[in-house]
């Protein structure tokens, strides 16, 4: 494998599923020394989040992207079937589910993607209120159950809203980021339509994500 330290420049943010949201904070703490703030809830969804900041190797000085813990949010009511949004209701412990990507030219990426055949689901508008009351306002590519089992990213826009990861959040360093996929080159076409060709994909035997991240508590690695 080359260059790990190469992390997709498009980069929007990691998804960390866990069952239940305050005790998956606890344990990222833990292992990073890291205390993830508060970034609200998402109404009629089910889910709620964290979020940490991540500092990526290789990318300019004062360049930066984050890290969300997505969990059930306590004070809504669980849907009937049990499932949540992003499949967090699968994770077991602190879970790397997916990823998220901002290409140039959202809408063309979407394009592409469907003149390519590549499943991304839908185009869906969503919003939070944050923890301070600012409304955050977004729309992304959605599907469940995730395409690729979360190898493949999402595709988001954040519009006017201010990126989360400019509300001077508390980080740990992304040290690395690969995709391992059992059709590495399919994986590469279905990358570089999407706009994160410049991602690492190795062989596996499933899809799979990997990530390294380093706080001054320590190494947490999926």
């Amino acid at each position: 494998m080359d260059d790990l330290s190469t992390i997709p420049a498009n980069l929007d943010h990691l998804i960390i599923t866990v069952p239940e949201l305050e005790a998956g904070v606890a344990e990222f703490e833990r292992l990073t020394g890291v205390r993830a703030v508060s970034g609200g809830r998402h109404p009629g969804r089910g889910t709620a989040n964290y979020l940490v900041g991540l500092t990526p190797a290789g990318w300019p000085a004062g360049a930066h992207t984050y890290l969300e813990i997505l969990g059930p949010d306590p004070q809504q009511t669980a849907s009937a079937d049990g499932t949540l949004p992003l499949d967090a209701h699968l994770a077991q412990g602190l879970t790397l589910q997916t990823w998220a990507i901002h290409p140039h030219a959202f809408l063309a990426k979407v394009a592409g993607a469907n003149t390519e055949g590549i499943d991304f689901g839908e185009v869906r508008d969503m919003s939070r209120e944050t923890a301070e009351g600012e409304l955050l306002e977004w729309r992304l590519t959605s599907r469940s159950p995730l395409p690729d089992k979360g190898a493949q990213p999402f595709l988001i826009d954040w519009g006017e809203s201010t990126h989360p990861a400019e509300a001077g959040l508390p980080a740990v360093e992304l040290l690395e980021f690969s995709i391992e996929s059992p059709d590495a080159e399919a994986t590469r076409r279905a990358l570089d339509v999407l706009g994160a060709a410049d991602t690492q994909v190795v062989d596996g035997s499933e899809h799979r994500l990997h990530a390294r991240l380093r706080g001054p508590g320590g190494l947490l690695e999926f």
